[in-house]
């Protein structure tokens, strides 16, 4: 039978409320319900039916209805596209999974196949692609990966990755799970929903069954009933978004589903063990109604029993609705009293009391986790302690008093944000500071106060301090300071206000515990509008005495640059590095424009050369001939030196000049050696200076300053991928994978950090994932960047017409805009074409292309480098490494 989507929502909306009838009074309802449909009244009752079954509390009502749903099964050896069906694996909500062998590449997989007659609904239909654009938003390790969707023979199915390991729910039928397991499982589902959350999807059915564990630890399933945050109006921007489109969330969405059959059709949607209070109610469940969900599960794993009793949907409907679950722990060990409370603050009827994100949750697991490590730490020291016998008592101890004095006065307990003297801290963050009225001169003079903060603070001896670029993202953004703290990974933060109220500048700023969220320190000055260029001076000698160290500190504080009457210019230099910092061909060409005209309305402005300079060298190379770009970008850098010597951006871009095309070393160590020490926290100017260090084959070297540009800039996509590419030269394969997965938890959509990890795949040998991760990277990236990189991928697995193809896509769009024939070169020597790769190598070093400086370095060249005319390429760039 094809049960059509408004036939399923008439029998789930009428079993809903059947349920809550007692015996006596259930068939006089369904009679009344059922109007003399007397297939309707038998399709309620076969659900009824199931209420027996204590199961039935324990899988949503669309699990419960799949025998209502066609019943044809396709068979083994049924072939759907490049797909092999095997056998089956399960069927659950409205679709049902079989495990297949992709051909291509001979590995299983998973397919969720939607019935046919599902298939015929056009909103069906809608609701599986949901399904497919959920996931396919998703690149996390905790995350069921999404390989490939198709439809063939009216069939439409979902290719997903074949799990090994148990659910969850079959793992918990033995019983709880061992404290640190569960709370390992924990931090990796609160992270998969963290980041299912940031992409605005809420699962709706977050359960035991559906998360599987596996050797690589657990994975979030089926979100095939998830629901975008955009659509429930959860999200502030998508409301209002909405709001600016006028649609009031009533019209089609942008991919053809009816939204109003998303949201009105009054059925509960999901498990009701598991389900929030409001979503029983019928409300629009919300990313807060996962971490409910979370709690249940969570106390589950913890206990081994249910959060919420009962047998019969009516008496766990009541049980979420009214009843308190008992307590983990009331007494004993902290860390039980703290997942205790963990659990129930998950767990409270009122979402506004929940854990306020999946971000907040995360943290507090990760605490406990902690916790946990520095409880066994202490444990084995006792216990090696004792082995040694009463003799070495005394020693040990004494060693272990001065330890315990050394971690509290540092407050470096193991993976924590410590609490610590004023004068001891280590690592602080200067947030963007506010502009209450919005616009005017006051935000210019706000961000150019940030940002010579960051850089004054930056050459305290000792103070790691936050890059601007990774604090930029709070900017209007309201955050408790102590999950500021925690996702920068800093002691202490600063935040303030610059309000102008003519005829003077009025600053207030506080120093707040990373910890505790008590102030430290409090700044307040008025200033004439005429005379704020040296405000920062009074500021950070202010603020010295509190992160300083007596003794050893050194702050090195200039004035500002040269500083012209006219203060309206500041806007197009605020402007242009906003559209720079987006990083596209778009955004750093009307970078450009801004810039030059901040210039030419004020031609000694050091900041904007600078910021011109910069742009130029990210230009050069990706988008614009290093002919033209670079020669303009060491122009606007020398005039930016000339007007203040002290901006390390300037001395950055200098520097990658001399590097990748004037090829002088010697000039790029100088010149970026001279930018770290005017601003530490730069994490261009690290990057800059870990690729000289590439190309001059220090790999231990320049992985700790790739290391330390992530840590001054750790919410950074760019200097994230950029360090993983570095990495690869460095051949630290592993390292480079784990930089490019924290990348794409910053975000899953970078096509450029894909290509990177693709890349690295292929450098272990791992050429099915590199395929794969390439693939996906093209779809989110059709830069010539990333189809080089897929040619050389392809091209190293041995698939020698795809990489000509692609090569080939590349060379014809190279012949109409400028791209790196490096990069081309590359993709021949993996293809084996020695002289097609000698002739582009020599087109790079006529060029000056950007990428010729890693010529004595990069890996997948090696093969090339026992060509005989390698030495004298080598020779013309005159960046040889020293011999290895």
């Amino acid at each position: 039978m094809s049960l059509s989507p408004s036939r399923w929502q008439q029998i789930a909306a009428i079993y809903e409320r059947a349920i809550d009838q007692d015996a006596n009074g259930r068939d006089a309802f369904l009679a009344h319900a059922c109007a003399g449909d007397e297939a309707l009244r038998r399709d309620v009752e076969s659900l009824l039916e199931q209420d027996a079954e204590p199961a039935i509390v324990d899988r949503s009502v669309c699990d419960a209805a799949a025998s209502l749903f066609d019943d044809d099964d396709l068979t083994p050896g049924t072939a759907l596209g490049p797909y092999r069906i095997d056998g089956p694996l399960g069927t659950g909500g409205m679709a049902r999974v079989y495990r297949a062998t992709d051909t291509r590449l001979n590995r299983p997989v998973a397919l969720k196949v939607l019935p046919p007659g599902l298939a015929q609904e056009p909103q069906m239909r809608a609701r599986f692609a949901r399904e497919a654009r959920a996931i396919a938003a998703f690149a996390h390790p905790h995350i069921c990966t999404l390989h490939d969707v198709g439809h063939q023979d009216g069939i439409d199915f979902l290719v997903m990755e074949c799990l090994e390991g148990q659910t969850l729910a079959a793992r918990l039928t033995a019983g709880p799970l061992p404290l640190e397991e569960a709370v390992t499982r924990a931090i990796e589902i609160a992270s998969a929903l963290e980041h299912a959350h940031a992409h605005d999807i809420v699962h709706r059915d977050l359960k035991p069954a559906n998360i599987m564990l596996t050797a690589a630890g657990a994975k979030l399933l089926d979100f095939g009933i998830s629901k975008s945050l955009l659509v429930i109006g959860e999200s502030s921007t998508a409301a209002a978004l909405g709001a600016a489109e006028g649609d009031g969330d009533q019209g089609p969405d942008t991919h053809g589903e009816d939204r109003r059959d998303l949201t009105r059709d009054g059925t509960v949607v999901g498990t009701l063990r598991y389900m929030a209070p409001e979503q029983l109610k019928g409300q629009a469940p919300g990313a807060r109604s996962d971490l409910f969900s979370f709690g249940a599960v969570l106390f589950e794993m913890l206990t081994g029993n249910r959060a919420f009793s009962g047998t019969t949907p009516a008496e766990v409907r009541q049980s979420v609705l009214e009843r308190k679950p008992p307590a983990i722990c009331s007494r004993g060990p902290a860390i039980w009293r703290r997942l205790d409370e963990i659990v129930q603050r998950c767990l409270a009827k009122d979402p506004g009391e929940r854990w306020q994100s999946a971000t907040d949750l995360s943290h507090a697991l990760k605490d406990v986790a902690d916790s946990m490590s520095g409880s066994r730490s202490w444990a084995a020291l006792n216990a090696a302690i004792q082995s040694l016998g009463p003799a070495w008592l005394v020693t040990v101890g004494l060693a272990v008093a001065v330890g315990t004095t050394m971690w509290f006065t540092t407050g470096r307990g193991p993976g924590s944000v410590a609490e610590m003297a004023p004068g001891l801290i280590q690592s602080i963050a200067v947030l963007p500071l506010e502009n209450p009225t919005e616009g005017g001169e006051q935000e210019s003079i706000a961000d150019t106060l940030n940002e010579q903060l960051i850089a004054d603070l930056a050459t305290v001896e000792g103070l790691r301090v936050i890059s601007r670029t990774s604090v930029v993202p709070y900017k209007n953004h309201r955050k408790p300071v102590p999950i500021v703290a925690r996702e920068l990974r800093v002691d202490a933060v600063i935040t303030g206000t610059v309000l102008e109220a003519p005829p003077v500048v009025r600053v207030t700023l506080e120093m707040v515990s990373g910890t505790t969220g008590e102030v430290l320190w409090r700044y307040h000055s008025e200033r004439d509008v005429n005379d704020v260029a040296t405000l920062h001076l009074d500021v950070a000698q202010s603020l010295m005495a509190k992160v300083g160290r007596p003794g050893d500190a050194r702050l090195n504080l200039r004035p500002a640059g040269p500083r012209p009457a006219e203060r309206a210019e500041p806007r197009d230099v605020l402007l242009a590095r906003y559209h720079a910092a987006k990083g596209t061909e778009e955004g750093l060409r009307k970078a450009v424009t801004f810039f030059t005209r901040a210039i030419a309305s004020e031609p000694l402005n050091a900041a904007a050369h600078a910021g011109l300079a910069k742009t130029y060298t990210e230009l050069s190379g990706f988008y614009m001939d290093p002919r033209l770009a670079m020669p303009k970008a060491r122009e606007a850098a020398l005039t930016a030196i000339g007007l203040d010597d002290t901006l390390a951006e300037a001395h950055a871009a200098l520097g990658y000049v001399a590097l990748v095309y004037d090829w002088d070393g010697h000039e790029a160590a100088r010149a970026l050696g001279r930018a770290l020490e005017l601003n530490p926290t730069l994490a261009t100017a690290r990057l800059n200076y870990a690729a000289y260090l590439t190309t001059q084959a220090r790999p231990d070297e320049a992985v700790r300053e790739i290391l330390r540009a992530v840590d001054l800039d750790p919410l950074s996509v760019r200097t994230h991928a950029y360090g993983a590419m570095l990495l690869l030269f460095t051949r630290r394969y592993d390292e480079a994978l784990e930089l490019t997965a924290r990348a794409l938890e910053l975000d899953a959509s970078s096509g450029f950090t894909l290509a990177v990890r693709g890349v690295g795949y292929a450098a272990q040998g791992r050429f099915e994932e590199a395929v794969d991760t390439m693939q996906r990277a093209t779809t989110l990236d059709d830069s010539l960047t990333v189809l080089a990189l897929q040619a050389h991928v392809l091209a190293a697995a041995g698939r020698t017409a795809q990489a000509l193809s692609v090569v080939r896509q590349v060379e014809a769009a190279a012949r109409r805009r400028y791209f790196c024939p490096y990069e081309i070169g590359t993709v021949y020597v993996s293809l084996g074409d020695f002289d097609t790769a000698a002739a582009l190598f020599r087109k790079g070093t006529t060029e000056h292309a950007d990428c010729m400086a890693w010529l004595g370095v990069e890996p997948w060249i090696e093969t090339f480098r026992t060509d005989p005319r390698y030495p004298k390429l080598l020779r013309d760039i005159g960046l040889s490494p020293p011999s290895r």
